[in-house]
C-alpha cells in the first residue's frame, strides 16, 4: 500500500464527521468574509518576512566580505556571483511618468516589483539573470543556469512545468515553494474555503503521512503551511472534493519543488566539453559511508562509455583502503587513477590529476574526496582547499536515501560551508520513501541530477521527478 493509499483512507474517515459547511462558507457570509481577510493578513505578513529576510541576507552578505578581507582566504562563492551582484548596484528605475492616472501608476509599479521578486527567485535557483534578454518576437526562454563557479548547467529540457496557477510562497526559511491548487479552485463563485478544525484535521493527516516518508521537519512545516495560506480564503469549484483538492494540490507543489533548477548532468558535462573548457572537473563531496567512492566510478564509467576519456583523483586519503579502491573501479572500468600514499595532500592529488588529464588530453577528472562529518570544521576547511585548488567545474552531494532526515541535515550543512551544485542520491531502489529527496531539494535550493539504484556500475541515471512523486502517490 502507497503511502497515500494510507491518507486517502484517513481523509476518508475524517471526511464521515465533517460535512461542507464545516470546510467552507458561502461566498459573501460572514464566515467567507474572515477567511477572504485571514488570507489578506498572512500575505501581508508573507511579504513583511520575505522584505525582512533580503535585508538580513543583504546585512550578512557585507559580513561576509568583510571577514573574508581579514582573513585573506579567497571566498569560496564563485567569480560570477559579481555579475549577479551587479543587479544590486543597477540605478533607480526611471520615475514613472507624471502622465499616468494614479491607478496606472499603481499598476505599473506593482508590475516593477513582481519583475524584480521574479529576478531574485531565478537567481536563488541558479540562473545567470543577466542574460534575462528576449528578442522581440521570440519564444525562446535565455535563462542560463550557473554553477556555483559560473559555469553553465543545461536544465532539464523535458521537466514537467507547473500550471498557471501556480503561487509562489516565501517560507520562514527564505526559499519559495510553489503551491498549485488545479482545477479545484475558482477565482469567482464557489464557496470559500475557511479555517478551522474540520481543514486543520486534513493538514495534520497529510503531515503525519509526509513524516512517514521520512521528509524532514521543517520541510513539512513549511509545505504545509504554504499550503494552509493557500488554501484558506480560497473558491472552491462547486462540486469539488477538498480533500482531493488538497491531495492534487500537495502532488504538485512536491513535483514543483524537485523540478525547480533542475539540470541534465550528461547534456551539461557534454556543452562544457564542446566549449573547450577542459578538463572539466567534477568535485565529489559527502560525509562518511554514503557512497562516495562506488558513485565515482558510477560516473566514471557512465562517462567513458560516451567516449569521453576520464581520470580519477584519489583525494580521498583519510579512509583506510579508499586509494585502493578507487584504484581497483579505474582498473575494472578503464581509466586512470592518480594516487598517492595515504595521509597524502589531497588538492595536490587533484591538481596532479588535472595536469595528467591536460598533458593527456582527456576531457574529464573526477575528484573523489575524503568523507567528511559537516560538523567537522576543520577538516571541511580541508575540502575548500581543495575547491579552491581545482576550481571545479561541477560539484555534486552525495547522499544516502536511507538516512531520512540525517542525509537532510547533512546537505543543509554541506552547502552552507561549501555550495554544491546538485546532489546524488544513492540507495533510491531500496525502501526509500522519498522524503529525503524532497527535503534535500527544499532545503538547500539544490536539485537531485543523479540516482543510484543498484550496486552495477551501470546504476546509475538521470534523477527523474517524475517516477518519485508517482511512487509516493502510488
Amino acid at each position: 500500500m502507497g503511502l497515500f493509499d494510507v491518507f486517502r483512507k484517513r481523509v476518508k474517515k475524517v471526511a464521515e464527521d465533517t460535512d461542507e459547511d464545516d470546510l467552507s462558507a458561502p461566498e459573501e457570509s460572514d464566515e467567507a468574509e474572515a477567511a477572504l481577510a485571514e488570507r489578506e493578513q498572512l500575505e501581508q505578513e508573507a511579504a513583511e518576512a520575505e522584505k525582512a529576510a533580503e535585508t538580513e541576507a543583504a546585512s550578512t552578505d557585507d559580513w561576509e566580505d568583510i571577514e573574508s578581507i581579514e582573513s585573506e582566504t579567497p571566498p569560496s562563492a564563485p567569480e560570477s556571483t559579481d555579475e549577479w551582484d551587479d543587479w544590486e548596484d543597477d540605478p533607480t528605475p526611471e520615475p514613472l511618468s507624471p502622465t499616468l492616472s494614479k491607478k496606472e501608476r499603481k499598476q505599473a509599479e506593482r508590475e516593477r516589483r513582481q519583475q524584480e521578486k521574479e529576478r531574485k527567485r531565478l537567481m536563488k535557483q541558479g540562473f545567470d539573470v543577466d542574460q534575462n534578454v528576449r528578442p522581440d518576437g521570440s519564444r525562446i526562454d535565455l535563462h542560463v543556469m550557473r554553477s556555483t563557479t559560473g559555469r553553465e548547467l543545461v536544465e532539464v529540457k523535458h521537466a514537467p512545468k507547473g500550471s498557471v496557477g501556480v503561487q509562489k510562497v516565501v517560507s520562514d526559511s527564505g526559499q519559495d515553494i510553489e503551491v498549485d491548487l488545479g482545477g479545484g479552485v475558482v477565482t469567482r463563485g464557489g464557496r470559500v474555503i475557511k479555517s478551522g478544525a474540520a481543514l486543520d484535521a486534513l493538514l495534520d493527516e497529510l503531515e503525519l503521512v509526509l513524516l512517514e516518508a521520512d521528509m524532514s521537519r521543517m520541510s513539512v512545516d513549511e509545505v504545509i503551511g504554504a499550503l494552509r495560506g493557500e488554501l484558506v480564503g480560497s473558491r472552491l469549484r462547486r462540486g469539488a472534493d477538498l480533500s482531493k483538492v488538497i491531495e492534487a494540490a500537495l502532488k504538485r507543489t512536491l513535483h514543483l519543488l524537485l523540478v525547480a533548477g533542475y539540470w541534465d548532468f550528461e547534456e551539461t558535462v557534454d556543452k562544457l566539453v564542446a566549449d573547450g573548457d577542459l578538463p572539466v572537473v567534477i568535485m565529489m563531496v559527502g560525509v562518511n559511508g554514503t557512497g562516495k567512492t562506488t558513485t565515482t566510478a558510477k560516473i566514471a564509467h557512465r562517462l567513458k562509455q560516451k567516449g569521453l576519456g576520464v581520470v580519477l583523483a584519489a583525494a580521498d586519503t583519510f579512509r583506510a583502503g579508499a586509494i585502493d579502491q578507487l584504484d581497483i573501479h579505474a582498473e575494472r572500468i578503464g581509466v586512470r587513477c592518480i594516487a598517492s600514499q595515504r595521509g597524502g595532500d589531497a588538492a595536490a592529488i587533484a591538481r596532479d590529476a588535472i595536469e595528467h588529464a591536460r598533458a593527456r588530453h582527456q576531457q574529464v577528472v573526477i575528484v573523489d574526496t575524503a568523507g567528511r562529518m559537516q560538523n567537522k570544521t576543520n577538516l571541511m576547511e580541508e575540502l575548500r582547499k581543495v575547491h579552491r585548488v581545482t576550481k571545479p567545474h561541477l560539484v555534486l552531494f552525495v547522499g544516502d536515501a536511507l538516512a531520512g532526515n540525517n542525509a537532510v541535515e547533512q546537505a543543509v550543512e554541506f552547502q552552507r560551508m561549501l555550495k554544491f551544485d546538485g546532489a546524488v542520491l544513492c540507495k533510491l531502489d531500496t525502501d526509500a520513501k522519498g522524503g529525503a529527496a524532497l527535503s534535500i531539494a527544499h532545503a538547500t535550493g539544490k536539485p537531485i541530477v543523479l540516482a543510484g539504484v543498484g550496486q552495477g556500475y551501470d546504476d546509475l541515471r538521470q534523477f527523474d521527478p517524475d517516477w518519485l512523486i508517482e511512487e509516493m502517490f502510488a
